[in-house]
């Protein structure tokens, strides 16, 4: 629905913003037209002061050189000049021979010159910036009088009378500059308008700049009434929305977020709204929910009865693996002969290692992170002390074993590796054997078993050291790793995956 009026509401936000567009392109235009015409005005009204005092020294010219020196016509020309300047200008009028016949108080015009050759008038901005300078020369290229018009005398000249005085006025030429006014300020919201005109016969520009009109009230609404239109649609839209759609959305999806799996008293609340895509969505949720509780408490029986049936299988396997292994102790006791018992009693600690990782995984099934790998080597360790014949009673198994639990599989050739390098240290003469598990990184951890007995030069014989090699070797593999061998140390060594660590 915010879509919808959003989209009908569009095409007269898009006149409305052109309009407002066109409206102040207008606008501005009409405001440069002005500020155009207004230079023209000041550049035609120092033209007309400058062409005054021009006409009124070259009509002066004739008498004062007739009568020569301080005479009574030079000094009223230079009253009248006076006059038309407001006593600000300076004024100097020269006779024969380009002699200074008056001159208006303080004012030193200099040496005189020579005009170039068809040239009437010479017409510069001093090099401060502060005078328009002035001369005026005959046919034959003498001079007839020079005139200084200060900035400030430019700036009254140039003023239209009634219009504002907030603009800067600038006279350029040749690369001289004279600031006739200074009013303008500018400002980030302010709008500036740029406009020259020629003066003085071409030869200077009038440069003003100054800022445009204020936008009126009309103008102001309607660059405004776009954005009241959208404000409007937005305000409409989201009421209806959220009246209609999103505050029985929230309510719904708080009772769904509540929800809790297997919850069985799952209750939807009471809608008011008229989507009915809502209430029925609603009811939907609720027939799912009463659907997932059924089969959440049917997986929640079969996982029971599967966990039971797993628990009773590790069950029987240990035990039938333990009668087995009593039934090898029994025959080995029996046994007519050392090496016969020696080899029930080897064959009987396998059975015992493989026994050992049931029980461990049996113990840690509820849990189900896999099998701990600390009391999985002490309880192999317990059994092959036990086990071990009567000349190897006096070894010692030391144990250094970090809380890490493995999978089943790698729990399995683990037992049978220690099982292994434990019984190779027995028939080797060993004293002590070590056997440590320290973690490496986050899924490895590194197991040692290392003796006296296991390094080169022990008496042990080599058929055996080959045979339980080949059988460390092919269990390494099993467990998809590598075995280190430092015979100096008598030290065997591979990284194993591990699953999870127990804290402390």
């Amino acid at each position: 629905m915010f879509l919808i009026l959003s989209g009908c509401l569009l095409p007269l936000g898009l006149i409305a913003i052109l309009a407002s567009i066109q409206s102040a392109r207008q606008n501005m235009s009409d405001h440069r037209q002005a500020v155009e015409a207004r230079v023209e005005l000041k550049a035609q009204r120092i033209n007309a002061a400058l062409a005054r005092s021009v006409l009124t020294i070259r009509a002066a010219s004739a008498p004062i050189r007739i009568t020569d020196g301080d005479s009574e016509a030079c000094q009223t020309t230079l009253r009248r000049l006076e006059r038309q300047q407001g006593n600000e200008g300076r004024f100097a009028l020269y006779g024969r021979r380009n002699a200074l016949a008056c001159a208006s108080p303080g004012f030193v015009p200099g040496p005189a010159v020579r005009a170039p050759a068809g040239i009437r008038a010479l017409v510069s901005i001093t090099p401060d910036g502060e005078a328009l300078h002035f001369s005026l020369f005959d046919e034959r290229g003498n001079l007839e009088g020079i005139g200084a018009l200060p900035r400030n005398r430019i700036g009254q000249i140039a003023e239209l009378p009634g219009t504002r005085t907030e603009y800067d006025l600038t006279l350029s030429q040749s690369g001289r500059r004279m600031m006739v006014h200074d009013g303008f300020e500018d400002g980030p919201l302010i709008r500036t308008v740029d406009a020259d005109a020629p003066a003085l016969a071409g030869r200077f520009r009038l440069h003003i700049h100054t800022g445009a009109s204020p936008l009126s009230a009309a103008e102001l609404l309607m660059t405004l009434l776009p954005i009241f239109m959208w404000m409007g649609a937005g305000l409409i839209g989201w009421l209806i929305v959220d009246r209609l759609l999103l505050k029985p959305l929230v309510r719904m999806q708080q009772a769904v977020s509540s929800y809790q799996p297997g919850d069985r008293n799952f209750h939807l609340p009471l809608l008011a709204t008229p989507a009915r895509e809502i209430r029925e969505l609603g009811l939907a949720f609720d027939r799912v929910t009463r659907t997932v509780a059924r089969h959440e408490a049917d997986l929640e029986a079969a996982l029971e009865r599967q966990t039971r049936l797993v628990r009773e299988v590790h069950h029987r396997v240990k035990n039938n693996l333990q009668v087995v292994a009593s039934l090898l102790n029994l025959h080995a006791r029996g046994a007519k002969g050392e090496d016969v018992a020696a080899a029930y009693a080897s064959i009987q600690r396998r059975v015992d290692a493989l026994a050992v990782v049931h029980r461990n995984h049996y113990a840690e099934l509820e849990d189900n992170r896999g099998v701990a790998v600390k009391p999985l080597i002490s309880e192999l360790g317990a059994n092959l002390r036990a086990t071990a014949p009567a000349w190897a009673s006096h070894m010692q198994i030391r144990l250094d074993v970090e809380p890490y639990y493995v999978t089943q599989d790698v729990a399995v050739s683990l037992a049978f590796l220690v099982t292994e390098l434990v019984e190779l240290a027995m028939f080797c003469g060993a004293h002590n054997v070590s056997i440590s598990l320290t973690g490496k990184s986050q899924n490895l951890a590194r197991l040692s078993v290392e003796s006296e007995s296991l390094r080169s030069g022990a008496s042990c014989d080599e058929q055996v050291f080959a045979r339980f090699d080949r059988i460390v070797t092919g269990l390494g593999r099993q467990l998809r790793t590598g075995i280190d061998r430092d015979l100096e140390l008598g030290c065997y060594a591979l990284d194993i995956n591990v699953v999870d660590k127990a804290e402390r």
